[in-house]
């Protein structure tokens, strides 16, 4: 399954788009929607993602964002592992309250990180009884994709790829080896994340591998 990464866009625009997508994570901290635009989306049926990146917000504000999403009827809620205790605590424990799949997620954007340290970072979201952990890492050799696409020999419910050009294999990778669902970018020139592919072409690529 393929989910599109909504952010940058105004409502109108999705709109016109949203039903071409079989799952979306909404990047909350980079969309402007009212509570009745959001509602809208929610109501659609569609498996989503609530996500709310950290920088210069407060929890307090991101919590109560993540909080209301999953109230409107999020199938997930991504939760940064180096987050704040109080944040992780607060929303895993509100989230299973409410029924909603919880994902905690590491990203790194300067390199991936030894195996070691991958697995204890696994360990660690296995212990705080995440639904899914989501690794994502900048891969700058190809010793770095091996490393990163590895974790899935010993993992379930993981959620594993690398972000930039040299990325791009593993993102395609990934749900040949057990992810449940990798990331795309909705148009081109919306991408979230260093390497993303966009969701058509994405489609298109998974299309040629399964008919062979």
């Amino acid at each position: 399954m393929i989910c599109a990464s909504i952010a940058n866009i105004n409502y109108p625009e999705l709109e016109k788009i949203i039903s071409d997508f079989e799952m979306i994570e909404l990047r909350l901290d980079l969309l402007d929607f009212s509570e009745q635009e959001y509602r809208k989306i929610y109501s659609l049926g569609k498996a989503i993602i609530a996500t709310y990146r950290y920088g210069k917000t407060e929890d307090s504000i991101r919590i109560e964002a993540l909080q209301k999403a999953i109230v409107l009827g999020a199938t997930y809620v991504d939760v940064e592992i180096d987050a704040s205790n109080y944040f992780v605590e607060t929303m895993m424990d509100f989230a299973k309250q409410n029924n909603c799949k919880t994902i905690l997620s590491y990203h790194n954007f300067e390199s991936t990180p030894n195996v070691k340290e991958l697995n204890l970072l696994i360990e660690k979201s296995k212990q705080l009884q995440a639904d899914y952990i989501k690794i994502v890492t900048m891969i700058n050799t190809s010793e770095d994709t091996a490393r990163i696409l590895s974790l899935y020999e010993h993992h379930k419910n993981l959620i594993a790829f690398g972000m930039g050009d040299m990325g791009k294999i593993s993102r395609i990778a990934s749900i040949y080896l057990g992810a449940k669902f990798t990331y795309a970018s909705f148009s081109e020139a919306q991408k979230t994340a260093q390497g993303q592919i966009e969701y058509n072409e994405l489609q298109k690529i998974f299309s040629t591998i399964n008919s062979q």
